[in-house]
């Protein structure tokens, strides 16, 4: 067999073990001593990719080495830096109870009545998954929804599916909301500020349309009135209320030195790893004092370092890392760039027609391949435009990349994991019934943050 099609074809059958493994076996639980753990699968089936690729032969270590390292604006261990890093600030403010303080106040602001539940929950989601990661903040509000509803008495779909559609609309706004962000504006160079310029439009006309699309979707369900009060003191939340200031101002800082690092010639991995280390030496050093005056920390609501790494998406480390490898092979075999240079052979190569065809076609390819194995091969596929058509292909390939996630629960590795927490939670969503909204909703959302990142480079961009 031709090696090109040999590599197409491990590619192929590493994409369908994960997606399958995601499906129906998305974790493994394994007994150690006393303890249980709990262990996600999704990088098993990513895996098989590099040890084919390695164990058949058909790429050299030093090349798997080179891919790894990292050139140009491909850094593997610096894209994970930079996801991990904002993930373990997310986490502690998690911990400490920030998130769920904010919802407590929403709902409080809500009342009895459920249209206003409705949009305090989309509004919340939004803000702080902008600040945050859309992943994190799916994993903390899904359980939070479902409870909300139980006890009001209500239908929780409308607001699972406002709360889901939000976090993976909103994560396209700046460059750390996804880590489909991170991969592309890191390969093309594009700093925190150019990035934010650039999707905040779109990110715009996406969330309003998405907006109202599911308030017309849902009208009925939600302006259901409340059974009765669901929620207490928003103070109530918080229970670290040092950790819980201090992760505020170190999210802030870090935020903002973000956007000013590229000016400095530093690269915004390093900005994030050292406020994480931070963090994390903080942590240690209030521990650390608490022991000397006799203190608990655990029993004073403390949050500390081993409960916050624990939460860590460690699995993303091999899973990332194994991606690259599988896509430094297409790279290598020149299947990519044939895929880039069939593009512009047949006569796409302006920036307008661009954003059409990599934003649809990133959106629905995402839902084949999940949205970061996707993110990664697409970049292979960017690489031969220039300028302002290469700059177009990379953000609709974004704009595709996070909004796909909201067509089937397929898209995003979200996606899964949220699907595991409803039922766990005994709410059941079909798959069906997931796109039947994503279809009547994304579509729509999706035309139009493509239709005005279109419009950006029709009228400020001289071809």
């Amino acid at each position: 067999m031709n090696a090109k099609w040999l590599v197409l074809l491990v590619f192929a059958a590493s994409t369908a073990v994960t997606i399958g493994l995601i499906l129906h076996r998305p974790y493994l639980y394994l007994r150690i001593r006393q303890r249980r753990l709990r262990v996600e699968t999704y990088f098993i089936g990513a895996l098989l990719g590099p040890v084919l690729i390695l164990g058949l032969g058909m790429m050299p270590w030093a090349e798997v080495v080179h891919g790894l390292g990292g050139s140009g604006g491909f850094q593997p261990f610096g894209i994970l830096a930079l996801f991990l890093s904002m993930v373990f600030i997310s986490i502690f403010l998690d911990i400490t109870g920030v998130f769920e303080f904010c919802a407590h106040v929403a709902l409080r602001w809500a009342g009895d009545d459920g249209r206003r539940l409705f949009y305090a929950i989309y509004f919340v989601v939004s803000a702080l998954t902008v600040f945050t990661s859309n992943d994190i903040i799916i994993l903390t509000f899904t359980p939070l929804v479902c409870y909300f509803t139980k006890h009001a008495r209500l239908n929780p779909t409308p607001y699972l599916i406002a709360e889901f559609f939000a976090a993976n609309t909103w994560s396209m706004l700046l460059y750390v909301g996804n880590p489909t962000n991170i991969v592309i504006a890191g390969a093309f160079h594009l700093t925190f500020t150019q990035y934010s310029m650039w999707m905040f439009l779109p990110t715009l006309a996406a969330g309003l349309v998405n907006l109202v699309g599911l308030s017309l979707l849902f009208g009925k369900d939600i302006s259901q009135s409340l059974a009765h009060h669901i929620v207490g003191p928003p103070g109530e939340a918080i229970t670290d209320r040092t950790g819980a200031i201090m992760g505020l101002h170190l999210l802030g800082a870090c935020v903002l030195a973000l956007a000013i690092a590229p000016y400095f010639g530093v690269a915004m991995w390093v900005v994030a790893l050292t406020a994480a280390l931070g963090l994390l030496a903080m942590l240690i050093a209030r521990r650390s004092w608490a022991r000397l005056q006799g203190r608990d920390m655990d029993l004073h609501g403390g949050a500390g370092v081993r409960h916050t790494l624990g939460r860590m998406p460690w699995s993303m480390i091999p899973f990332v890392t194994a991606l690259f490898v599988t896509v430094a092979a297409l790279q290598y075999y020149g299947i990519t760039p044939a895929l880039g240079n069939a593009v512009r052979r047949a006569g796409v190569t302006s920036p307008v027609p661009l954003v059409g065809l990599f934003g649809f076609g990133s959106a629905l390819a995402a839902n084949l391949l999940n949205n970061i194995p996707m993110t990664l091969a697409f970049a292979g596929i960017i690489q031969g435009f220039t300028g302002s058509s290469l700059l177009a292909a990379a953000l609709a390939t974004t704009i595709g990349a996070n909004l796909g996630a909201n067509l089937t629960p397929l898209g995003a590795l979200a996606g899964i994991m949220w699907l595991s927490i409803l039922h766990g939670k005994g709410v059941h969503i079909r798959f069906l019934e997931f796109v039947r909204y994503g279809l009547l909703v994304t579509s729509f959302s999706l035309a139009a943050a493509l239709g005005v990142l279109a419009l950006q480079f029709a009228l400020f961009v001289r071809i």
